[in-house]
């Protein structure tokens, strides 16, 4: 390997560590250029720890010159000239340190999002846009696997999947790669993250191959698909999880994909990550719209994000160049330039134009309803522009047409055309109108009753929606507390399927804020006092969840859903009753 003196490269910034190496953003002296460089870690307090032991010392280095070997024959063709896949970064070179001595090596800079920072976030991936994910998977670990003799990755988790802008999946950390023993019966050290890891990796008996990688990828598409990490789901099946009655052809056909990935023995997986591949393909071509009543969308679409963008890309690229596709990177690319501008007119305009090309998509309609709600207020300004883009019609160019006058504005076209997606959109209208929103409780109250209008609502949803109609109405009757009831435990299961509590701390907030303030009118309505109390306890379990950081919620919201139940508390537990 020719290796460059580290000195030649001036460190920008630390991209990231582990158990015993560093990655820097670092700039090439000679050319200006930026590179990523992987190191093994010296932090100050351990150093002379860390030359005390010369064995283990040694051993890292020999680990670290190993992955750079293997990402060198991984951007290396037949030929030896360099050809690296784009989901590999590209192998630059060796470094030495002022003894001359291998220090790390030098590839290619990703610029993207971890994966698992994405997840983390909140990002809410559909079935569909898991698949693709999965087909770019399924083509670098072929990569992997076609090598002489093949080499087995063993470590596939979202931490170590990086999504570049243009949605294309980049894996990196190649310091758990193996390369497949035919003679060896299991391998010799135990390797993998817990979770992700297949059992075969833990145990010791039978060595890990292409399958184990097979069921690292399903583990990691399971967690996209529910949003929660395999430790806490036990990559239970999807339908245990999300609790959806599998009215969607694409659910069950992951449901099932996942299932085998992740199975206990190796035998029962698929065989390659080619027949993987296959049953991939065939989710992303069922076209849902053919079936009544069903409809394939995320489970979380209130918390969104503009990664949206960069998977439509990704999925354009799946299905080959086509009309189609064009105007789908390039709906998605104007939804990545929104999230990019800065002032509210600005974004606005873009989102317009982009719901110009797919009115019928709800994507850009989200993904404008998430900027709006960063902070946790819309403001009055903020609601005018929303209505802009939910009920304007536009050209790529600009404004030509608005819903007065035009009868079939972009949201009646996308309920003709998309009545699942319009009532989801409709569910989402209505939470962000009902939390953050001052005043909107009307607004949010036409929303659900939209969503309840149309035939392909999930019935969580219906549900969600039938009881804000009971709260958002003027009668008071022994019905109110039990839709208090079931609002809580809705909200509160999503906040933890997605980490976002706004709308569930906005829920459990009013529920209290009524009880405190109108307890004699609830009883006077016939409902049961013990009732009252469990929807506040409820409310209180909330709050401690919230307090924990397990569920993310704005300090001031939490204060004043603090002081709600505080007030709640005191008014059902007051011994005059």
């Amino acid at each position: 390997m020719n290796e460059r003196s580290i000195d030649q490269f001036e460190i920008l910034r630390e991209l990231g560590r582990g158990g015993t190496s560093v990655v820097y953003l670092v700039k090439d002296k000679a050319n200006g250029r930026n590179y990523a460089m992987k190191v093994l870690r010296r932090d100050d307090n351990k150093s002379e720890a860390f030359e005390q032991e010369a064995d283990q010392l040694q051993a890292r280095t020999e680990n670290l010159r190993a992955e750079a070997e293997v990402l060198q024959a991984l951007c290396t063709d037949e030929q030896g000239s360099a050809a690296c896949h784009p989901g590999i970064p590209a192998y630059r070179e060796c470094v030495c340190d002022e003894k001359g001595e291998f220090a790390g090596f030098v590839m290619e800079y990703v610029e993207g999002r971890s994966l698992q920072k994405i997840l983390e976030d909140g990002r809410a991936y559909t079935v569909r846009e898991a698949a693709a994910a999965g087909l770019q998977l399924c083509g670098i670990m072929e990569l992997l696997h076609g090598q002489k003799p093949p080499m087995i990755f063993r470590d596939l988790k979202p931490a170590n999947i990086l999504v570049r802008p243009d949605g294309q999946f980049v894996l990196v950390d190649y310091g758990a790669v193996r390369k497949l023993r035919k003679d060896a019966a299991t391998d010799t050290m135990q390797l993998g993250t817990d979770g992700y890891a297949a059992p075969e990796q833990y145990g010791g008996w039978e060595q890990s191959d292409e399958k184990t990688d097979i069921y690292g990828i399903g583990a990691v598409l399971h967690h996209m698909v529910t949003g929660r990490p395999p430790l806490e789901t036990g990559l239970r099946p999807l339908q245990e999880i999300l609790g959806y009655k599998g009215e969607s052809r694409q659910y069950a056909e992951m449901a099932q994909i996942l299932l085998r990935c992740c199975m206990t023995a190796p035998s029962m997986r698929y065989s390659s990550c080619k027949e993987l591949e296959k049953a991939l393909q065939g989710v992303i071509k069922i076209d849902e719209r053919t079936i009544p009543g069903s409809q394939e969308r995320g489970w979380k679409h209130f918390i969104l994000l503009i990664n949206t963008a960069a998977v439509c890309l990704a999925l354009a690229l799946a299905f080959g160049v086509s009309a189609v596709g064009v105007k789908t990177a390039e709906y998605c690319a104007l939804i990545e330039t929104a999230a990019n501008e800065t002032t509210l007119e600005e974004k606005k305009e873009v989102y317009q134009r982009a719901a110009a090309l797919r009115p019928e998509d709800p994507e850009a309609y989200i993904c404008f309803l998430r900027d709006l709600m960063e902070d946790c207020v819309i403001t009055e300004g903020e609601k005018r522009a929303l209505d802009d883009v939910l009920f304007a019609r536009v050209s790529a160019g600009g404004l030509w047409g608005t819903a007065a006058g035009n009868a079939e504005g972009n949201l009646e076209r996308m309920r003709k055309k998309r009545p699942g997606d319009y009532a989801a959109l409709q569910m989402e209208l209505g939470k962000v109108y009902f939390a953050c929103y001052e005043g909107g409780r009307e607004a949010a109250k036409q929303c659900f009753r939209n969503a309840l209008e149309e035939g392909g609502i999930w019935f969580g949803d219906r549900e969600m929606a039938e009881a804000m109609e009971v709260v958002l109405g003027e009668e008071w009757t022994g019905e109110r507390i039990g839709a208090w009831r079931v609002l809580e435990e809705t909200a509160e299961r999503e906040a933890e399927m997605s980490g976002n509590g706004v709308f569930a701390a906005a829920v459990c907030k009013t529920a209290a804020v009524e009880i405190a303030l109108f307890a004699d009118r609830y009883e006077e309505a016939g409902a049961d006092p013990e009732k009252l109390k469990e929807v506040v306890q409820i409310a209180g379990s909330f709050v401690d969840e919230a307090e924990s950081g397990r569920i993310r919620v704005p300090d001031r919201l939490l204060e004043e859903l603090r002081t709600a139940v505080d007030s709640a508390a005191r008014i059902v537990n007051s011994p005059a009753r």
